[in-house]
């Protein structure tokens, strides 16, 4: 599909944060191949190098510049990791292991990572989703959804998210004409049940606290948005995400990508959504976004993983969602609280992203210039990207 720009001009603040963030970018890059990227300084090749790396370049247009080859070749490296049943493993062993739906539960993330990629670079996979099978059956969908421990959105949604990319691939790549049934009468019923329709979040009445609950809100909104869902108690997640916003306009003491960026996100479609405390909104979005600029690197090179002046005394490190081989319930993995450690791959997506985000909420921030954001790649889809592939009743 092609992608509108979010503005057909640029500001000098655009170019600002687009040569920041290229700079980190170029930064990175490993070697003369094609994709090669470590994720952050010190780092080996790294995938979340390579798939972050992308989406940054395809953001500001930059995979506009690049030969048809090289493109070709980036995708090959996506493409090396996927098993024949179709799933993506960065372990050969994995890939070509007998396994079954419950087993998927540590390479639902990666797999998610590379689809996207592969949307980005517009190359299909190279073997059908085959491990999607049981999931076409909508009231399997339904039970896989709700098998969940969903007092942690946060985690379950993640998974859902990947799910629900990988079934719209099996369609758009495959024809797999079963999966919009199947999402209509198995996953958005289930996810439905688990809307708390106080707070406007996802499963928040399970007993997450609202943090959480945005957290696992922003990764269940998308899917709404690519199928054209209709998303309910759209107040209550108004009033709720206000209230995740801390004082300095972080959504994470000290500043930290994801919760940052998923805060901007729901705040930027929530704007499209309704005109309730819209001044509230507005206001927030402007705090957010005097908050994202402390992450800008003071040199122009990268996004800081924590706010320029805030000390490690002041952050608090947030949980990655690890689902270990052989295990059922999720752990959470700790590792941003290392002061050694100052910028990641990630950041440069989320920070320009979430800028953007603001850009086109706001309108008038002096960031307004012709971002990308691909909407095929989820983390990228807004309630205002593109007429829906799906809808409830058709």
């Amino acid at each position: 599909m092609a992608i509108v720009p979010m503005f057909p001009y640029e500001t000098p603040g655009y170019r600002r944060i687009q040569t920041t963030t290229l700079n980190f970018v170029r930064a990175m890059k490993l070697g003369d191949d094609p994709g090669q990227y470590r994720k952050e300084a010190g780092g080996g090749e790294s995938f979340y190098g390579s798939y972050h790396g992308l989406h940054i370049l395809d953001l500001f247009g930059e995979l506009d510049t690049l030969p048809a080859a090289v493109l070709d070749a980036w995708a090959e490296r996506f493409l090396a990791q996927q098993s024949e049943r179709g799933f993506f493993a960065a372990d050969a062993r994995v890939r070509s292991a007998p396994l079954q739906l419950a087993d998927l539960e540590p390479h639902w993330h990666f797999t998610r990572g590379n689809l996207w990629s592969l949307r980005v670079l517009n190359r299909a996979p190279r073997y059908p989703l085959g491990f999607l099978e049981p999931l076409l059956d909508p009231q399997q969908l339904y039970r896989w959804v709700k098998h969940y421990d969903w007092r942690n959105p946060w985690a379950s949604a993640n998974q859902v998210l990947a799910c629900a990319t990988a079934l719209l691939a099996a369609r758009d790549w495959f024809g797999a004409a079963e999966v919009n049934q199947a999402m209509q009468r198995g996953m958005y019923p289930a996810l439905e049940e688990l809307l708390d329709e106080h707070t406007g979040f996802w499963a928040a009445q399970l007993g997450a606290d609202l943090p959480n609950g945005l957290f696992g809100t922003i990764h269940i909104a998308p899917i709404y948005f690519a199928q054209g869902w209709p998303l309910r108690a759209v107040e209550g997640n108004v009033d709720s995400t206000l209230a995740c916003q801390l004082a300095d306009g972080s959504f994470w003491p000290g500043g930290s990508d994801c919760p940052d960026f998923d805060g901007a996100y729901m705040m930027a479609n929530l704007a499209e959504l309704t005109d309730y405390r819209r001044e509230h909104l507005q206001a927030a979005a402007r705090h957010y976004l005097e908050h994202a600029l402390m992450h800008e690197d003071p040199n122009g090179c990268g996004w800081l993983l924590h706010r320029r002046d805030s000390v490690p005394q002041q952050w608090r490190a947030r949980p990655h969602w690890i689902w270990k081989p052989g295990t059922v319930e999720v752990s959470a993995e700790y590792r941003d609280e290392d002061p050694s450690r100052t910028h990641i791959m990630l950041g440069s997506w989320f920070y320009p992203l979430s800028i953007a985000l603001v850009a086109h909420m706001l309108g008038d921030t002096g960031y307004q210039g012709p971002y990308r954001p691909n909407p095929m790649s989820l983390h990228q889809c807004n309630v205002f990207s593109f007429k829906p592939a799906g809808a409830i009743n058709s």
